[in-house]
């Protein structure tokens, strides 16, 4: 499978998309490293993604709990982030690292999701 885009999911409770990825900004290195330490994508994989301006950030308005408990709800939240900004319909198969919250530097829980084809 071929990564297309990326697509961060987080709580509203948080603030907006644009507000949440500029304080997220700093931290953006060392979550796109682990999405390569876990081998969901691979470091050209990234740099074409990141090259392409393919991420995107989802708030998430209700039900959040019930959404990081759920990872068809996650693909599927993810599919659509990435469908509604590119008019591309990735594949149905999207993997995600989940971060608590409780342990992340950054202070709230983000899915971190790759597309692919």
């Amino acid at each position: 499978m071929e990564p297309i885009g990326i697509v961060f999911l987080f709580s509203m409770d948080e603030g907006n998309p644009k507000e949440v990825s500029e304080e997220f900004s700093e931290h953006f290195p060392s979550v796109t490293e682990n999405l390569v330490r876990e081998n969901l994508l691979e470091l050209a994989q990234l740099k074409e993604i990141i090259d392409n301006k393919k991420i995107y950030w989802g708030g998430i308005k209700k039900d959040f709990d019930k959404v990081i408990q759920n990872t068809d709800m996650i693909g599927d939240l993810a599919w659509q982030v990435f469908k509604k900004h590119t008019e591309i319909e990735a594949s149905e198969d999207v993997r995600c690292l989940i971060y608590d919250g409780k342990q992340a530097p950054w202070g709230f829980t983000l899915m971190s999701c790759v597309l692919y084809k």
